[in-house]
Order: structure tokens, then C-alpha cells, then sequence
């Protein structure tokens, strides 16, 4: 078996009014098609090579609220971007939470910068 590329990755939205807001307008990414499975729909983004996948569920489901420094969760995706200062004034302007202003990281050699989408999910964004 070789796993031979990603297809999407999934983010469950407790409210996807501010989920498209901040996918699309922050981020700028393009929306993609809608399918409804019955009890929730799946709303498709392009992202670079895979898509983005937020789930918007038909009823109420448990919360859970997480912090950057807690194991064994997930933790974040990264993005490359070509403008890192441009998302950070976005960001700003929009009241969007930032966990780290964009930063020069020696041992990576990049700079980054961390965001919060509006439902908690972390976000690094990269520009080499």
C-alpha cells in the first residue's frame, strides 16, 4: 500500500455563515460544489492540489473547545501564502484572533504567522 496524495481535509462548522465568511473572504478561497447527505452538508473549497471540506450539520452537536498547547489533537494545517503582511492586515481589519503575528523562525527559515478560524480550528500561514 502508498499513499499517493491527500483528497481533502475536514473541519466541522458550529456555524457555517462565519466559516464561509472567513474561508472566503480572509482566506480567498474559491467555493467549490455543496452536497447535502441528509443530516449535513458538505461545503467544498480549493485548496492548492486538495480540498478543504467544512461540514455543516442539520442538528445540534457537542462542542469541544481545545487549546494550541493540548496533546493528542490535532493541531493545525499549514498554508503557503504569497502576501503573509496582506492576511495579517485582513485579519486584523476583520477582528480574526491572531495566536502569532507573522514572525521570521530561524529554524525554519520562514515566516509565519497563526490565525484562528471561527470555529477554533488553528491555521498557520507560511511565506518563505
Amino acid at each position: 500500500m502508498k499513499i499517493t496524495g491527500v483528497d481533502h481535509i475536514t473541519i466541522n462548522c458550529t456555524d457555517t455563515k462565519k466559516a464561509f465568511d472567513f474561508y472566503e473572504n480572509i482566506l480567498e478561497l474559491k467555493k467549490l460544489e455543496t452536497v447535502d447527505l441528509g443530516d449535513h452538508v458538505l461545503y467544498y473549497y480549493a485548496l492548492p492540489g486538495v480540498k478543504l471540506e467544512l461540514i455543516g450539520y442539520k442538528n445540534p452537536q457537542k462542542e469541544w473547545k481545545t487549546g494550541n498547547t493540548d496533546v493528542g489533537i490535532y493541531r493545525h494545517m499549514a498554508l503557503v501564502v504569497d502576501d503573509l503582511d496582506g492576511l495579517y492586515e485582513r485579519c486584523k481589519q476583520a477582528g480574526v484572533r491572531i495566536n502569532l503575528e507573522p514572525e521570521y523562525i530561524p529554524g525554519i527559515k520562514k515566516k509565519v504567522m497563526l490565525i484562528v478560524d471561527p470555529d477554533g480550528v488553528e491555521i498557520e500561514a507560511i511565506q518563505g
